[in-house]
């Protein structure tokens, strides 16, 4: 097998993952960012499907979360699973997340589906598609087929090329996490002295996922295989770990939920003893007093990653969690010598099916 290796560190993105969650929180974007107007209106109480793949499917749980806090049926879909699905009718919306815009099937699906649609991107997608970024409109159509919305502001310039998202994800999530702000206080706009409490809020969760992930005293260099204990609440930052180590082959990933793990799947534990453990927690409820300790009794290698120290807003638990899934993402990956941003992979593969285009 032919491998690649990319040139370009692991370190640039974390080490300018400040600086760029800070430019993408811009009070003129977050006006721009139409979906803040349409929340609480056309997605109220309409079954909505959330279609993504990759990266992008931590931003749609995050979005799903958002939205049946509102109240909303939601469902989250890989694209190919759009053209099998049955009760594509019984969807009045449709939201398509890519931070490309160009993700396999997307405009198909867009163009497709009967109800209201609408493409979360980042801005360079203008340059790149074949339909127009103002109205929404495809070429020689007379109708708009869907809706725009950006999370991009013109700063983000350094697109990253990479197996994984590190900003395409954390910044669609921190427009949510801001839109949820919004809605909360009744507020039509942040102000300049809301954006400042929230930049602060974004420094001190970054800096403590990271001392948080810095205290692990632990080497996950022989670590093949990792076992997420998770559960409905923290699917987002989950499907993030597990994206990640997959995604760069850094190790194999097994997502257990808590409540299933009870009946069985235990059993993967106990036939391979030397895996690491990632225990998820917002809070400590009866199963997790009860499980968590009997996990720490019987095996060498648990980690508890949770936010028990933070309040309890979800929508900010669930983002110092994300944060806290990216930081250990790349302590595992450097524990095991790998570039988290461009991993070695076979060029072959990649270029056959990476950029594939054909029928889903």
């Amino acid at each position: 097998m032919i491998k690649h290796t990319h040139t370009e560190p692991t370190t640039i993105n974390f080490a300018k993952l400040e600086e760029r969650l800070f430019q993408i929180n811009d009070p003129k974007l977050l006006t721009n960012f139409a979906f803040s107007r349409q929340a609480s209106y056309v997605f109220r109480n309409v079954p909505t499907l959330l279609v993504a793949t990759g990266g992008s499917k931590a931003t749609a749980y995050y979005l799903k979360m958002f939205l049946e806090s509102r109240e909303t049926l939601c469902e989250v879909i890989e694209p190919r699973d759009y053209f099998y699905k049955r009760n594509i009718n019984q969807f009045k919306n449709l939201i398509v997340i890519s931070s490309s815009g160009q993700s396999n099937g997307m405009l198909e699906i867009l163009r497709s589906f009967p109800g209201s649609s609408y493409l979360i991107t980042s801005e360079y997608v203008r340059e790149e598609e074949d339909y127009t970024h103002t109205a929404g409109y495809f070429e020689n159509e007379t109708a708009p087929l869907f809706d725009i919305l950006y999370w991009g502001n013109g700063k983000y310039k350094e697109r990253e090329k990479s197996f994984i998202s590190i900003i395409p994800t954390l910044a669609p999530m921190l427009m949510i996490l801001e839109l949820s702000i919004l809605e909360d206080e009744k507020k039509e706009a942040l102000s300049s002295e809301d954006l400042r409490k929230i930049n602060n809020k974004l420094k001190q969760l970054l800096n403590k996922s990271r001392e948080r992930v810095n205290k692990i005293n632990f080497n996950f260099k022989d670590t093949n295989l990792i076992q997420i204990l998770s559960g409905y609440d923290t699917t987002c930052s989950s499907s993030i770990l597990e994206s990640n180590m997959v995604e760069t082959g850094t190790s194999s990933v097994v997502i257990h939920d808590k409540g299933s793990y009870c009946h069985g799947r235990s059993n993967l534990l106990f036939q391979n003893p030397e895996s690491s453990i990632i225990y998820l927690a917002h809070q400590m409820k009866n199963l997790d007093n009860e499980l968590l300790p009997l996990l720490i009794q019987e095996y060498p290698h648990i980690f508890l990653l949770h936010t028990l120290d933070e309040d309890t807003n979800p929508f900010w638990k669930e983002y110092y969690l994300a944060l806290q899934m990216y930081f250990l993402s790349k302590k595992i990956a450097d524990d095991k010598n790998i570039n988290l941003t461009m991993p070695e992979y076979n060029p072959q593969v990649v270029k056959k099916l990476y950029r594939y285009k054909g029928e889903m």
